[in-house]
């Protein structure tokens, strides 16, 4: 009983403990939980439809279209903004085949594998004509090519071997093409569906064609804007707020945006600089202008790291930068052989250069000839048989039975100057185009290469001869140093700690010399500011980071070159812009029309087209082939304007009309003449083409819808 007594006594207590335990247990479960839920938000991308774009799958997407990009567009390199425009394409491409997949599976639209197996099968895919999967004769698409790398590339994975890091992007490459021919094909059937939902009608059709083809030829009087000094009208607030409430639909946001106020400071080489690289380039003309050969030239370019490489061949002009190829021939500024240019600035480069021309020739711009490559045990046995050869063949052997022997075709090949003159070749490569150039029609030679290799060569044709030069040049950039760098940067961070706020940074940046520019609507989809490459971190800053009026610390960006300091002066939430910030355009939009109004109003008395001549600030011109169907181009006036096509269509011949109101101004006009084009009209045609339009509308307005709907979050600036 004692016992009883006392859990009872202390029951209240033990309760408590319980539920204490309890607590603590679930919200350790939350918590862990929660961390997972911020771990998962830190990996996510972007959203559509409610479904969350991981980084690495977004990275995934990413990779593939460098594989795309490097298969089928041959680009072994990108830049950056190459890099950003791959990266919005693997974007864009993901998120409209994921809107079209969500209506496909309401409507049950599906691509079996079958159906993709028999795409791949006819090559019915432009993403399979790319040269890896090409038939060597035709150049097109083989798919016993295809096969045959499958199986080959199955092989050594099945056998455990290392598989080729060639065959391993081939094989991406496929992959990455099978998923979209797949994804093509299920919009392409989304596609035919909406299109069998668009129709048109023959009065649709004829009217369409009338538009078209009933052409007008106009002697136009054109009264601009400008000749309405702005003075002469007025546009109240009230006004404002009138307009902006009955076009609120114009202003509307898609995307939150911020404004900025930026000052950007572009490093630039100093005088110092400048000086230090002439010194430098007059020392490198004087060891250029001594130099006796092409090797010796060849070594002082490359000593000296030239912007422009030396190859050891002949090329034509054009293939010279512009400013050496203006020097080569003509006037009295062309150097001759054996001459050196002193060294010149170059403003469109912003490069200094100097260069010596080192031999000039009148050689064939295309050659036709075969080789065969000759292999040895060793070097000693391939230059037996390499004499063996060359001795057959000047007995009159036939080249391509030889060949043949040695598991070579021996087929007649064309080179021409364009192949070899715009890159950078190395010793053995310059050898072998040299000896090419360098042999008479029919001629055999035998060219030993650097690396102990031997080939065969007979030329046997060669065609349309032109000037050559053999150039050295040493072409370098004019850049800031380190030290001016430094100054740079010590001189700016200087000013923006003197200045914290905005306010300072606007009243104090021109007698620092400094521009404070204004940015509005930067979206986190950009990956730039102002266009100054890397600029990610201050993006960044922007949309995580950044309060109203804040200043951003100071980003080093650009190519290295470029100081940016941003402050935060707008938030534009996703919906409709504020009456305010889009005041200034809705005034002048008034005052534009206000403008119209008073050239039409005084000139309703005009009633001829010697009359609307003389109007002062008129522009006369004739204006021909206007149709209803596309909207004439005033270039008084630099403006695409209906107006004058809807006018004119129902206007009879010779007859005066006007004063119109336009986009860009008032017009008035006399008809010249009437026609009909020659084209035949077509109903059935007609019908199809103006179906196929009305598609287009719908289908890209869909599309806009789906997005819309889809709630797209974009959050790549976090990560790229």
């Amino acid at each position: 009983m004692a016992v009883l007594q006392k859990i009872r006594n202390r029951g209240v207590l033990l309760v408590s403990a319980i539920a204490i335990a309890l607590f603590l247990f679930v919200i350790g479960d939350l918590i862990r939980g929660g961390e997972g839920l911020i771990n998962q938000a830190k990996q996510t991308v972007g959203e559509v439809n409610g479904s969350s774009v991981s980084i690495q799958e977004y990275q995934s997407l990413f990779e593939e279209f460098q594989v795309y990009q490097e298969i089928a567009q041959q680009k072994t390199s990108s830049s950056e903004d190459e890099n950003n425009q791959l990266k919005d394409m693997a974007w864009q491409t993901y998120i409209q085949n994921k809107l079209i997949e969500a209506e496909c599976e309401k409507l049950g639209l599906t691509v079996t594998d079958e159906e993709v197996s028999d795409m791949i099968r006819l090559g019915a895919s432009q993403l399979l004509q790319v040269p890896v999967f090409a038939n060597q004769q035709t150049g097109r698409f083989d798919y016993a090519q295809l096969n045959m790398f499958l199986t080959e590339y199955q092989k050594l994975k099945d056998g455990g071997q290392q598989v080729p890091e060639a065959y391993e992007k081939i094989y991406k490459y496929y992959m990455f093409a099978q998923k979209q021919i797949r994804n093509q094909a299920l919009a392409g059937k989304y596609q035919a569906l909406l299109a069998g939902c668009i129709l048109s009608n023959p009065v649709e059709a004829k009217m369409t064609f009338d538009n078209r083809s009933n052409e007008s030829d106009v002697l136009l009087v054109s009264l601009p804007l400008s000749t309405v000094a702005d003075n002469k009208v007025s546009v109240s607030d009230e006004e404002v707020k009138a307009k902006y409430n009955a076009d609120k639909e114009k202003y509307r946001q898609y995307v939150e945006t911020r404004d900025v106020k930026i000052i950007d400071v572009a490093v630039t080489a100093s005088e110092t600089d400048r000086k230090a690289l002439e010194e430098n380039m007059q020392e490198i003309y004087t060891a250029l202008a001594a130099a006796e050969g092409t090797a010796e030239a060849g070594n002082v370019v490359r000593q000296n790291a030239s912007l422009y490489p030396y190859s050891d061949t002949m090329k034509e002009k054009d293939a010279f930068p512009q400013m050496i190829a203006s020097h080569l021939d003509g006037d009295s500024t062309a150097v001759a052989v054996g001459q050196t240019m002193k060294p010149t600035y170059d403003a469109l480069s912003n490069t200094y250069y100097t260069f010596k021309v080192l031999s000039k020739v009148t050689e064939a711009d295309s050659v036709l000839f075969r080789q065969l490559a000759v292999i040895g045990k060793d070097e000693k046995d391939a230059d037996t048989k390499a004499d063996s050869i060359y001795k057959a063949l000047n007995g009159g052997a036939d080249f391509k039975e030889i060949a043949k022997k040695y598991n070579q075709t021996g087929d007649s090949t064309w080179i021409s100057s364009d192949q070899y003159q715009n890159a950078a070749l190395d010793a053995d490569n310059a050898s072998f185009v040299n000896a090419l150039y360098a042999m008479n029609r029919g001629e055999i030679r035998k060219l030993k290469f650097t690396n102990g290799n031997t080939v065969i060569l007979k030329v046997e044709d060669q065609r349309n001869p032109v000037t050559k030069y053999n150039v050295a040049a040493i072409i370098k950039e004019l850049r800031f140093s380190d030290d001016t760098y430094s100054s740079e940067y010590n001189k700016f961070s200087s000013f923006i700690a003197a200045n914290p706020t905005l306010e300072q940074l606007e009243a104090n940046a021109e007698k620092n010399g400094y521009v404070v520019r204004p940015i509005n609507d930067i979206a986190c989809s950009q990956h730039n500011i102002s266009g100054i490459h890397n600029t990610r971190d201050a993006v960044k800053w922007l949309f995580d980071d950044a309060k109203l009026n804040s200043i951003s610390q100071l980003y080093e960006c650009g190519d290295n070159d470029h100081l940016l300091v941003m402050a935060l002066t707008g938030i534009n939430k996703e919906g409709y812009a504020s009456q305010e910030k889009v005041a200034e355009s809705i005034k002048q939009e008034l005052m534009n029309e206000k403008k119209m109004e008073k050239l039409i109003a005084d000139n309703k008395g005009v009633k001829s087209i010697d009359a609307a001549k003389q109007i002062q600030g008129a522009l006369a011109d004739t204006v021909r082939h206007i149709t209803f169907a596309a909207p004439a181009f005033v270039s008084a006036t630099m403006a695409s304007e209906p107006a004058i096509s809807s006018a004119v269509s129902k206007t009879p011949k010779g007859q005066f009309a006007g004063p119109i109101k336009g986009n860009n101004g008032v017009y008035m006009f006399q008809v010249l003449d009437k026609k009909q084009s020659e084209e035949k009209y077509d109903e059935k045609t007609e019908m199809a083409q103006a179906a196929n339009t009305n598609f287009r509308y719908v289908s890209q307005s869909l599309l806009n819808d789906l997005y819309l709907k889809a709630n797209v979050k974009d959050l790549r600036y976090k990560f790229f």
